[in-house]
């Protein structure tokens, strides 16, 4: 495979965008970038089903769940792999993304040598779906690494819209293939995780409760001085605890209000659920409550399920899949955070540096 004819996006520190206006259509580098060579894939018919949301609805009640129907990606998607154990190692002689085409890498991601790439994924739940791809030569199995949780977060920063999205499921969350990766989308909908109110619990780490999904949050806007290097630690603290006890998770970061009455897009949120462990191959029934689910985004295979499906259902499915875990758990974060919290100060008393974050 020829690196040197993929586009090299490099970071710097002038690229990342705070603060968007929903009403301004202007790409950024990485947004032209990745809409241009995700369109030609499509003319190139490098997908494995032409993306067709056929209908696509609010439902009524005060979540304002997404329900798109998206028949195609429970018919023409990949077969997902059977996933035995959330810490399953990575196994060459599975499909991993070493096995993709040159055709489907659109952006060698800093490097050059296409170790660290976006890829489109050839089954898309929405327009612009691709996937972040880090380190995928050393072949890491799909559990999350700091690393690459500042690569996904940088990237979402470098875009200048409030629509692109980055999400990640861990093995027993629904992730369909054990090798690391991250997906990217654009979701031209306004959803409610976006500026809904949040409980303050320890630190920058808020309590997401007053949602059918509870979960953890944290807000950029709760790191003094908006350091991106303290959110990435932060938001690895709580994942490295689920991932260190095998505590399936899933990881959803969004453009968000600081404020519900603010115009702007002047925050970002990161979401992090626990959740209950769904092993064996995935169930591609009507409604699978992955990472995009836990959210509002909800991805509906049959026209049945699209036309009888209520808000009441909805929240079910994603209380029961969250709440338990939740709940259990709460407490060992907060431990956790208090104790990362005595060293750091201890580390502060001793070195007279100020403390950004956890």
């Amino acid at each position: 495979m020829d690196h040197t004819k993929f586009h090299v996006l490099q970071f710097k520190e002038n690229h990342l965008i705070f603060c968007v206006d929903e009403n301004d259509t202007s790409d950024s580098e990485l947004d032209s970038i990745l809409k241009e060579k995700w369109e030609k894939a499509k003319e190139n018919g490098i997908f494995r089903y032409n993306l067709e949301i056929k209908d696509w609805k609010i439902l009524k009640g005060q979540y304002r769940f997404l329900a798109q129907l998206n028949v195609n990606r429970a018919s023409k998607r990949r077969k997902p792999e059977d996933i035995s154990s959330i810490s399953q190692p990575f196994d060459t002689s599975r499909f991993n993304f070493n096995k993709i085409s040159e055709q489907e890498i659109m952006i060698d991601v800093e490097t050059g040598d296409g170790n660290n790439v976006i890829a489109i994924n050839v089954s898309p739940i929405e327009w612009g779906h691709c996937l972040l791809l880090t380190d995928r030569f050393q072949n890491l199995p799909q559990k999350m690494t700091k690393s690459s949780l500042k690569k996904a977060l940088e990237l979402l920063i470098m875009s200048n819209s409030v629509d692109l999205r980055v999400a990640f499921n861990s093995l027993g969350a629904y992730a369909s293939v054990n090798h690391l990766h991250w997906h990217l989308y654009y979701l031209r909908h306004r959803l409610l995780l976006e500026s809904i109110i949040l409980e303050g619990f320890k630190g920058p780490v808020d309590l997401l409760v007053n949602f059918p999904a509870k979960g953890f949050c944290i807000s950029l806007s709760s790191i003094i001085n908006k350091n991106t290097d303290d959110l990435v630690s932060c938001v690895f603290l709580i994942v490295n605890f689920l991932q260190n006890n095998d505590i399936a998770h899933s990881v959803y970061i969004t453009r968000a209000k600081s404020k519900p009455s603010v115009k702007l897009f002047d925050d970002v949120r990161v979401y992090i659920w626990a959740r209950k462990s769904v092993l064996g191959v995935k169930d591609t029934s009507a409604f699978i409550p992955a990472v995009c689910e836990l959210f509002g985004h909800l991805s509906i295979k049959t026209q049945e399920d699209y036309t009888t499906l209520t808000e009441h259902q909805v929240a079910t499915i994603l209380d029961d899949v969250t709440a338990e875990t939740f709940y259990s758990i709460k407490e060992n974060i907060a431990g956790v955070i208090e104790e990362r919290q005595l060293l750091l100060n201890i580390t502060d008393i001793q070195s007279g540096e100020t403390v950004m974050c956890l």
